[in-house]
């Protein structure tokens, strides 16, 4: 089982879901943030999300994927597999290969490791943190002298901070920083 996070390129926010492909069987789920509205998710998933079903059904997010892939029936299907380094047709790195982008819309996917769930956790409590403050990145930035860039790496879970970094951030936004091991 590979999980995926799915974020919206056109909005600053964070991943609005997560979609996990069985390779055994090429399903694919996909379970909606809870923060996330109807507009905040692709098109195919908004119906459910506004009928506060945030577990969409494996053929819904099989349409949202189809769109982002080359079919197997296309004409140069072979020719869109060796230029993505594949001997077989494979939805799951078809659609990688793109990131899971499509012109239709912005949103695209992010593979979750062990140690990436952890920095995109870090970094949505600290963007939720500024929000208290009610600071934006620049305010931050100058009141901690941390990087404005620096920030909106961590934010994004793109950074893996070192606890003085942290500490700076806390001490500019008046909060505290609890470490919570195993979670």
């Amino acid at each position: 089982m590979r999980r995926f996070e799915l974020i919206d390129s056109e909005k600053d926010a964070p991943p609005c879901a997560v979609i996990e492909c069985d390779q055994a069987t090429s399903t694919f789920t996909a379970t909606v943030e809870g923060w996330a509205g109807p507009q905040d998710v692709p098109v195919q998933f908004g119906f459910f999300v506004a009928k506060g079903r945030r577990e969409i059904p494996p053929e819904w997010v099989w349409s949202w994927v189809e769109e982002r892939i080359a079919p197997p029936s296309r004409q140069n299907i072979g020719s869109v597999m060796r230029a993505n380094g594949l001997g077989e047709y494979d939805p799951l790195e078809l659609l990688l290969a793109g990131e899971g982008r499509s012109l239709q819309d912005g949103f695209y996917l992010r593979e979750v490791t062990e140690g990436f769930r952890g920095a995109a956790r870090l970094g949505r409590e600290i963007r939720l943190a500024r929000g208290v403050a009610r600071l934006t990145q620049t305010e931050l930035s100058r009141k901690s002298d941390v990087p404005q860039e620096t920030i909106s790496r961590i934010e994004r879970g793109r950074a893996n901070p070192t606890m003085s970094t942290l500490e700076k951030l806390a001490r500019a936004m008046g909060a505290k920083i609890n470490l919570t091991i195993g979670q």
